[in-house]
């Protein structure tokens, strides 16, 4: 008498639950070991989404609309971990192996970080300081024209801060966090409006999104002015002097420990004279014998390039 063919066994759910992990944790890529499923794959009536095949695709798509995110997690009776996973364009959902532990992802999924943040080092120092206007005011939703909650496609159902950036066409932002979409690798930053705290502008934008301000450079800030003044107290001539090593902001001379009078270097001295007489040549004034006084070199010594002094 033969044997009767055995029927094939399948699994049982022991457990089906929501995740309870940090939503900012739920992140992750295929590993394109293991397929798809409609339910857990060792279960009766399981049908393939998604190949093997095509979850390595995804797992090196260079399009962020790609990213995983899991939101439930089940247990087999024979101990196997399942994820339900979405992509975050919804295209691709359904169950996948994921080892045997719930304590870590594994087998088919692997943890995943869709942005890193680079902090504000990433930025020059005049990136830093500068303010920015939104280069294409609008409602495009292109990275460019409106501001996101988190860079695009790096979080879960995490969309625009605003649908319209037209009212904010005026507006000087600064950045305070810069980073990188780990598929694109493009630049985003978060910006905000140093005048007003609560503007809901606020949010991640493309870098290439924004136009840095033109930083307006006084041009006499490396200048010390001299007004030549007449005894009736107005000015008669205004000399600007420099020297190729001015600082915007620096005194002219310096102070002496043991000594209040303050001093010129020997040749700016000179030159400062020169140009004085030079100005006051052929006119009915002058500086005595031509030279400046103590005072006047007290005077002009503790002086600030950028700033100006009366002789």
């Amino acid at each position: 008498m033969g044997q009767s063919a055995s029927a094939k066994t399948y699994a049982k759910i022991a457990s089906n639950e929501t995740l309870t992990i940090p939503v900012s944790s739920r992140n992750v890529n295929f590993t394109g070991t293991k397929a798809l499923y409609t339910k857990v794959g060792t279960l009766r009536g399981a049908r393939v989404v998604a190949t093997r095949s095509t979850l390595r695709s995804l797992a090196s798509s260079k399009d962020s609309r790609d990213n995983v995110r899991t939101y439930r997690v089940a247990v087999t009776n024979r101990g196997s971990v399942y994820y339900k996973v979405v992509t975050f364009d919804g295209q691709y959902r359904g169950w996948i192996y994921g080892g045997k532990s719930t304590g870590n992802f594994s087998g088919g999924v692997t943890k995943y970080a869709t942005f890193n943040n680079q902090g504000l080092s990433a930025l020059t120092t005049a990136q830093q300081n500068a303010t920015y206007k939104i280069t294409t005011p609008g409602t495009a939703n292109n990275g460019k024209s409106v501001t996101y909650k988190a860079p695009s496609w790096t979080q879960y159902k995490v969309g625009r801060a605003i649908t319209d950036s037209s009212p904010y066409a005026n507006t000087n932002f600064k950045i305070d966090q810069v980073g990188t979409r780990t598929r694109e690798n493009d630049q985003w930053v978060h910006i905000y409006d140093p005048n007003n705290s609560n503007s809901p502008a606020a949010g991640w934008i493309l870098m290439s999104g924004l136009t840095q301000n033109q930083v307006i450079v006084n041009p006499d800030a490396k200048n010390l002015t001299i007004n030549l003044i007449k005894p009736d107290g107005t000015t008669f001539k205004t000399i600007k002097w420099t020297t190729a090593t001015a600082v915007a902001g620096q005194t002219v001379g310096t102070s002496q420990s043991n000594n209040a009078q303050w001093i010129l270097n020997s040749n700016d001295q000179a030159d400062i004279q020169t140009q004085i007489n030079t100005q006051l040549s052929g006119s009915s004034y002058q500086i005595a014998d031509n030279k400046l006084s103590a005072s006047q070199i007290d005077n002009i010594a503790r002086g600030t390039f950028g700033g100006q002094v009366n002789i």
